[in-house]
């Protein structure tokens, strides 16, 4: 028997409760953190080597307003206009208008916060004269960090899984989300199994969340769930590794290595790696939105990325050619 075929995902999204509010510390928002400070003590030490055109006294502002108007706003923007409006429509927003507002609940869409980002970094770049690509080269080194930590909290908030796969599979895992999306008749069958497993009726108000948190902490219960869940690809680490942790070390050591790189190469080496890593992790991926022909809207926006890419690509290598010739 498959060991990790069994092993139903019971992590616990909250880190610290604070006794008393309704407040918590939740690892999606630790995530972002900890991406927001690696991103900048990277791009500090890239700018004291004179390696990134942003003074380093001037650093703290600028990430500042990159985490707000690019990441935070533009991935929970993306996240809206890609997924969440196609898929609950306008009568969803109107019976829930301040969903956007409640980032704390998850839900960024990176591909927004890739479009945010490279816009706020044109913004920044324009008014304080610096190079635009030389600019953005230094934000696509350091976004695979919050990618690889965003994607990880993805995982532990047991959300945003992957395929079906066979229980034979030693990557195999099941993941109690998953109960919303099942036949009616075995979600019947297994709220039944989990209150013969607890012993006591499973509260029908807050019904999903509650049962969540039940699977959390109590292992009988989990394990009668368990019994109708599929086992399925953790996607989300493949996303981790893939788009944030094997493409920030590909751009960084070649940042570190390729001193005179022409301004705007690795914003284009960025949107073609990650295009890849997206395209390739999303056939893993339980699509969480329409699927057009056999591709998913990851996908699709994914070209869009690389179509960035060569937007970038051309005129960095009309420079990089033109500098050639001056040398000669």
């Amino acid at each position: 028997m498959n060991a990790l075929a069994t092993y139903i995902h019971h992590l616990d999204p909250i880190l610290v409760e604070i006794p008393g509010t309704p407040l918590a510390l939740r690892w999606y928002g630790l995530a972002y953190v900890a991406g927001f400070v690696l991103g900048y003590l990277v791009l500090l030490q890239l700018s004291k080597k004179k390696l990134y055109c942003v003074e380093p006294d001037k650093l703290g502002d600028f990430i500042t307003a990159v985490c707000i108007f690019g990441v935070l706003m533009g991935g929970r923007l993306g996240e809206f206009f890609f997924y969440w409006l196609p898929r609950e429509g306008w009568s969803g927003l109107c019976a829930d208008p301040f969903w956007v507002l409640r980032v704390w609940e998850g839900g960024m869409a990176s591909h927004g916060g890739i479009l945010a980002v490279l816009l706020v970094g044109i913004w920044y770049a324009r008014k304080h004269r610096h190079s635009i690509p030389a600019l953005v080269d230094g934000l696509a080194i350091v976004a695979p960090i919050g990618i690889c930590f965003g994607r990880i909290a993805n995982f532990i908030n047991g959300e945003l899984y992957g395929r079906i796969t066979t229980a034979d599979n030693p990557i195999a895992m099941k993941f109690p989300m998953e109960m919303a999306s099942l036949p009616l008749e075995q979600q019947l069958a297994a709220v039944q199994a989990m209150e013969q497993a607890a012993g006591a009726p499973l509260p029908r108000q807050g019904f999903y969340d509650a049962m969540l948190q039940l699977c959390r902490e109590n292992e009988p219960v989990r394990e009668a769930l368990g019994q109708f869940l599929n086992p399925r690809y953790p996607s989300q680490l493949f996303e981790a590794a893939g788009e944030g942790l094997i493409i920030f070390i590909v751009l960084m050591t070649l940042r570190l290595k390729w001193k005179e790189a022409p301004a705007g190469i690795f914003c284009s080496l960025f949107c073609f790696l990650y295009a890849a890593a997206r395209i390739g992790s999303e056939c893993f991926k339980e699509p969480d939105a329409d699927v057009w022909h056999g591709i998913t809207q990851g996908q699709y926006l994914s070209f869009g990325v690389i179509l960035l890419g060569i937007l970038f690509l051309i005129p960095t290598i009309r420079n990089y050619n033109a500098k050639k010739l001056q040398k000669i």
